[in-house]
């Protein structure tokens, strides 16, 4: 992992100054990460595959395949998802549906 966020922050010619800053930590930290002595965050994980249009499963060394981090689906995959969560929903009984009505409005607040 320390040398894919490396490798990465070096193709786009970005200093470790500025990826800090874009990423919201301090440049010791960063610093600490490409050395292998310190270990990102699933958030900064999350920020690092947005900066860098990967999947996070390529900063952690886990795919060699640089994936875009929100690569869209094609239309097969939304409608199946689609399916998939309605038929999920339909199971849910009244008070099952009353709380997840308040978690994603409550989420969407946070968003």
């Amino acid at each position: 992992m320390k040398t894919r966020i490396k490798e990465l922050r070096t193709e786009k010619n970005y200093t470790q100054e500025f990826l800090a800053a874009k990423a919201g930590i301090n440049q010791t930290f960063l610093s600490r990460i490409e050395c292998g002595v310190s270990v990102p965050d699933a958030g900064l994980l999350i920020r690092l595959s947005d900066i860098f249009q990967v999947s996070t499963d390529y900063i952690l060394c886990l795919s060699d395949q640089r994936l875009p981090s929100r690569q869209p689906a094609n239309a097969a995959q939304t409608f199946h998802a689609y399916q998939t969560h309605i038929s999920l929903l339909q199971k849910l009984n009244p008070i099952q549906r009353t709380h997840l009505q308040h978690f994603l409005e409550s989420m969407e607040a946070i968003y």
